[in-house]
């Protein structure tokens, strides 16, 4: 080791799988630092720490260099390292439990880089930024920083890549970015930044990469953008601009390789010519641009690894314009014909998002067995039909399937237990013809299984109960299913036996990208459909926490096992429209996240228990067309219940409904002795059977008219948009 450096390179991190591969105890660093007091250059990157950073750091007046990213830092980051009189390059990225704030920044500051993303700093930038002259570079993507901009930063003239992505910076752009003339990436995505895009940025001449994506911008996209002669990266999706772009403004944009637009009208007021010369594409995205048909330029795109047309109006086959695509997304368009076999000539696709077209046809054998990448598959409301072909490789690496809302029948292939990493299927609302599948029990990874609507038909077996233990979603509603459901089926339900807590994540698929050295990742969400209530609700972000159970509409008898109690982590419950009897278990007490609960059109009797005045978050309850008796539960959210809620169950009483219980309603109704039956009784006895039959056939007529609101106070936004 040379005097003066503890110098452990990017080697510290496995090649293979990028775990690191060097860990130091806390203790060892801080008697390294204190025994060092000429140290200039420490770098540590990827070496797992599990520790603080020692406050001794900040003594260390000859650091020149420090480099601590991704050592799984904890704590507080003391502020004194800032302002070392020496340091010149600082970086303790990839350290989401660090923390800190800046500190006030003195001019003598020789700082020259500055790397702080997706770490968990905080707070305001301070004006005093500005005094730091000397500053070329300033990372500050995926922290917690909010307030606004400061003017300040425009007096960082060296600056040539500023970064403040993904944090919640709020306000306008400045215009003193204007005086950055060297910059050449500027990132501001994922903010509340408001106003429109300042005209300065027309100085900025140098600038290859500009990310505005995510943001509250308004306006239209100033023409200005598309004259910067170096721009190579460009996007502006998920703000409010509006107006409309010539296409030729970007065309003539020979560096561009990855443009992103949407929501604004693209117009070309030229024809395309054989020999004109267009930029050589790696991303193109263009989400409802209102294009009716393939843009002309997209034919000489050979090289081409992401492409994203979504949510326009394009009609007519598909077009699949290079065979080094990476992602490809189609979807919410009016594309129709076959899927063409020349999609699978693209072996690196990641994903493949075509639903919501009007695509026919087979789904070709290939797409199945396609290259080691397939992470997502969507082919979801489409006219596809014939069987699903039984061609996944031994290999499969699928994480997503899609394929609802078509005219697929036939058998499940076995050869889907081929994918080892599948977390979510769904085959909802086809016509599948099958005895349930209890052999995908074996995907260790599976978390959401939609079958419903579909004719599945049997009594599920007991193997239902000893696999599928990372599962959280099951919707097999709408099948023919019989017989009874047995204790075991709700005892390895592992991943809906947790209660879960935390941020609300999503399920997504992803595809990486390279574009000049830089890794781009594009992330697109599961997409599934869910039957709920009757009705089929859409649901395009997926929470990793969600947890529902869906038996409704089949013919399942018996008694509902106490042991659904286990299920503490489900958040809805249907298992209406069966002939489910007994009472209603008082073990569902113990399911306090659950936000839904249907049991409506059984023949369940006895009391509600008071017990599930426990279910504080309980917004839907159902237990319409039964044969419940007594006093209905109050307090708690079962002060918010309609009439709706316990209609058809002539031996209930008191509020909500107009009949209040007295000695002789809160009691089950008398039973009239065998034989002694008069005339009146006999003329009694018929009239009760007449309402159970009517209560029965309203029952089959209420399918999917009994419509719920869920208005959660904890996910309010998801739970509206899919249950609402």
């Amino acid at each position: 080791m040379m005097r003066g450096q503890l110098y452990y390179t990017s080697s510290n991190r496995d090649p293979q799988s990028g775990a690191n591969l060097l860990r130091l105890q806390e203790l060892n660093l801080r008697t390294l630092v204190q025994n060092s007091t000429t140290l200039e250059i420490m770098n540590v990157n990827y070496a797992t720490m599990s520790s603080r950073v020692p406050k001794v750091l900040a003594n260390l007046t000859s650091l020149r260099y420090l480099a601590l990213a991704s050592c799984d830092l904890h704590g507080t980051f003391p502020k004194g390292i800032f302002l070392l009189p020496n340091i010149l390059f600082l970086n303790v990225a990839d350290n989401e439990n660090l923390v800190g704030h800046l500190p006030q920044f003195h001019s003598s500051s020789k700082l020259e880089e500055l790397s702080l993303p997706y770490s968990g700093f905080s707070g305001n930038i301070p004006s005093s930024i500005g005094n730091v002259s000397s500053l070329i570079g300033l990372y500050f993507g995926g922290c917690n920083f909010h307030g606004p901009i400061p003017y300040s930063l425009g007096q960082l003239t060296k600056l040539s890549i500023l970064d403040l992505s993904f944090n919640s910076f709020e306000g306008q752009i400045p215009n003193s970015l204007r005086n950055l003339t060297q910059l050449y990436q500027l990132g501001l995505a994922s903010n509340n930044l408001t106003g429109e895009v300042p005209s300065a940025f027309a100085n900025l001449t140098n600038l290859r990469d500009l990310d505005l994506n995510s943001n509250n911008l308004h306006g239209s996209i100033p023409s200005f953008i598309f004259g910067l002669e170096y721009l190579e990266f460009l996007d502006v999706t998920d703000n409010y601009f509006s107006g409309s772009v010539e296409v030729d403004l970007f065309l003539k944009q020979e560096h561009l390789t990855f443009l992103q637009l949407s929501e604004v009208d693209l117009i070309s007021h030229t024809k395309a010519h054989h020999n004109d010369s267009f930029p050589q594409f790696i991303g193109l995205a263009l989400q409802g641009c209102n294009l009716a048909k393939f843009p002309y330029f997209l034919h000489n795109q050979t090289k081409l690894q992401m492409l994203g047309l979504g949510n326009n109006q394009i009609e007519g086959p598909l077009l699949v314009p290079s065979s080094l695509l990476s992602s490809y997304d189609l979807s919410s368009n009016r594309l129709s014909g076959e899927i063409s076999t020349s999609i699978c000539n693209s072996t690196s696709l990641s994903i493949i998002h075509l639903e919501s077209n009007t695509l026919s046809g087979k789904i070709p054998h290939c797409l199945l067995n396609l290259g080691n990448s397939l992470a997502m598959l969507s082919l979801s409301q489409n006219n596809l039909r014939g069987s699903i072909p039984d061609t996944f490789s031994s290999t499969c690496p699928l994480k997503m399937i899609n394929l609802a809302n078509n005219q697929l029948q036939g058998q499940l292939p076995r050869s889907l237990a081929n994918c080892s990493s599948l977390e979510v299927l769904n085959l909802g609302n086809n016509l599948i013809t099958n005895t349930f599948p209890s052999w995908l029990g074996a995907l260790p990874k599976l978390q959401a299984l939609v079958l419903g609507s579909n004719r599945l038909y049997g009594a599920l077996p007991v193997e239902f109960g000893l696999g599928f233990s990372k599962l959280r979603i099951i919707d097999l509603s709408n099948n023919k299913l019989t017989g009874d459901l047995s204790i075991q089926l709700f005892l390895n339900r592992h991943a809906m036996g947790v209660q879960h807590q935390g941020q609300l994540d999503y399920m997504t698929a992803s595809a990486h990208i390279v574009i000049s050295g830089s890794l781009i990742v594009y992330y697109l969400n599961y997409y599934i459909t869910i039957r709920y209530k009757g009705r089929e609700t859409y649901d395009d972000h997926i929470l990793t926490i969600f947890s529902s159970l869906d038996l409704s509409n089949n013919e399942f008898v018996g008694k509902i096992p106490e042991s659904i109690g286990n299920l503490m982590g489900l958040q809805a419950v249907n298992l209406s429209h069966n002939n489910f009897t007994g009472s209603i278990p008082r073990s569902l007490r113990n399911l306090s996240n659950l936000e839904s609960l249907d049991l409506s059109c059984n023949q369940l009797s006895g009391e509600i228990p008071q017990q599930l005045t426990q279910l504080t978050f309980l917004e839907i309850f159902n237990v319409s067309y039964n044969h419940l008796k007594g006093a209905i539960p109050q307090g708690n959210q079962f002060s918010t219940f309609r009439n709706d809620s316990f209609k058809g169950n002539i031996g209930l009483c008191d509020s909500p409904l107009s009949n209040k219980c007295d000695d002789s309603k809160a009691q089950s109704p008398p039973q009239a002795n065998p034989g002694s039956y008069d005339g009146e009784d006999k003329e009694s006895s018929t009239l009760v059977d007449w309402i159970i039959i009517s209560m029965g056939y309203l029952c089959g007529l209420v399918v999917g008219m009994i419509l719920g609101r869920i208005v959660t106070s904890r996910y309010h936004e998801w739970f509206v948009d899919v249950f609402g």
